[in-house]
């Protein structure tokens, strides 16, 4: 998917997610070895900065920014970040065989039935997903998958990341460098492979879901829940401060444990996201695939992911293999001295966006050599990358 903004080419990019609850960067570059790491950190965002997508305090979040990129050692200046999935408009068009000069702007004018703000006031971009032949009357039309994001919030990006003393290269829509990710999996073919994939980026306030077939991202949907939710359910059930609220998330609550009252405490919210996930699946077979049944792989990102028992919960409630997002800790060459690899595995979901953003001008046979080397031992990342797409329970 081609980007909403594009800039020049240099140094390598700095991937950057602009989420309600933290911002996260990420880095690489292309060495003789492969794909390295130069370097990823996360910084909270100030409360109500960003707020459902939207940069509502720009010098706050900008100052973030520059804290977290002063720590850590990124290599020039270089910023590709995400539209907020909240924002964008997805949908997927059935357009008239037209010459590519006219699709632009016949896509612009299909799309205004859908936006909830002028036409003039959002910026656009689209991929061809294929060549539909119509039986009725034996033509060919083309079957396009349109994104929209309002002018504003594009502007409000570009403006911040300059602020920060940084050249915006591109803008992309969420799903699709959740997408580019996926793509650096050697050991499965998203492309061939006659399985739905449903990504569910769990984040602070809002839950993701991006349904991927066949290589494309077909469909996209936003849920008002996220990790915040949680928290504050502890909070109120135990009546801890919401920072010991958040800290008894991530480091005691286990959703195997039922004698925890806690667990009691966030059943609700945990079971109303299972009914939302089963349901957007069936939606996606009734709506694109006649109303059978596909291959399903639920695969979990954003730090709630690594919530314990919750990959186990989802998938015993929702009837779909889950898998949690750790390709980060996969895909390339880190330095020993500055990470170990226990710490790149518990932090992998939380840096799916940024890692697929910071992959942008990377060649996806730029891990090659590193893979290679990998599977040379047992426990590779190969097999780590092959248990998060089966197909079957156990």
């Amino acid at each position: 998917m081609s980007a909403l903004f594009r800039g020049s080419r240099k140094t390598p990019v700095i991937g950057i997610d602009l989420g309600s609850g933290y911002i996260k960067m990420a880095q690489f570059k292309n060495t003789p070895k492969g794909l390295s790491l130069v370097n990823f950190g996360l910084l909270p965002v100030p409360e109500g900065a960003i707020q459902e997508g939207r940069i509502v305090r720009p010098k706050e979040v900008s100052d973030s920014i520059k804290e977290l990129i002063k720590f850590h050692s990124f290599i020039g200046n270089r910023a590709v970040a995400a539209v907020s999935g909240q924002l964008v408009i997805v949908k997927e068009l059935i357009m008239e065989d037209i010459p590519e000069n006219e699709l632009d702007e016949a896509i612009k004018w299909e799309m205004e039935k859908f936006l909830p703000f002028s036409i003039d006031k959002a910026v656009f971009d689209y991929q061809v997903l294929n060549k539909i032949f119509i039986e009725e009357d034996g033509s060919e039309k083309l079957d396009v998958l349109s994104v929209a994001a309002p002018l504003e919030a594009v502007q409000s990006i570009v403006e911040v990341l300059k602020d920060a003393e940084l050249e915006p290269v591109a803008l992309e829509v969420e799903a699709f460098s959740e997408l580019r990710l996926l793509r650096f999996i050697p050991t499965f073919n998203i492309e061939e492979n006659d399985v739905l994939l449903t990504v569910a980026n769990i984040g602070y306030n809002y839950t993701s879901l991006n349904m991927i077939d066949k290589g494309f991202v077909r469909f996209s949907r936003t849920l008002p829940m996220g990790g915040k939710k949680i928290t504050e359910a502890i909070s109120q059930f135990s009546g801890k401060p919401f920072e010991e609220a958040e800290e008894y998330k991530k480091t005691k609550l286990d959703l195997r444990n039922n004698d925890d009252p806690m667990v009691s405490a966030i059943s609700q919210l945990i079971n109303s996201l299972s009914v939302e996930l089963k349901r957007s699946v069936n939606y996606y077979f009734n709506k694109f695939n006649d109303g059978k049944e596909m291959k399903t792989v639920i695969l979990i990102e954003g730090g709630t992911a690594n919530i314990k028992g919750l990959k186990e919960y989802l998938e015993e409630n929702v009837g779909y293999p889950v898998g949690v997002n750790r390709l980060f800790n996969e895909i390339a060459y880190f330095d020993p001295n500055l990470f170990t690899q226990e710490y790149l595995y518990e932090m992998a979901p939380i840096f799916s966006v940024a890692t697929g953003l910071a992959l942008r001008e990377h060649p996806v046979n730029a891990i090659k050599k590193y893979k290679k080397e990998k599977d040379t031992t047992k426990k590779t990342a190969s097999n780590k990358k092959k248990s998060l797409f089966r197909y079957k329970k156990g």
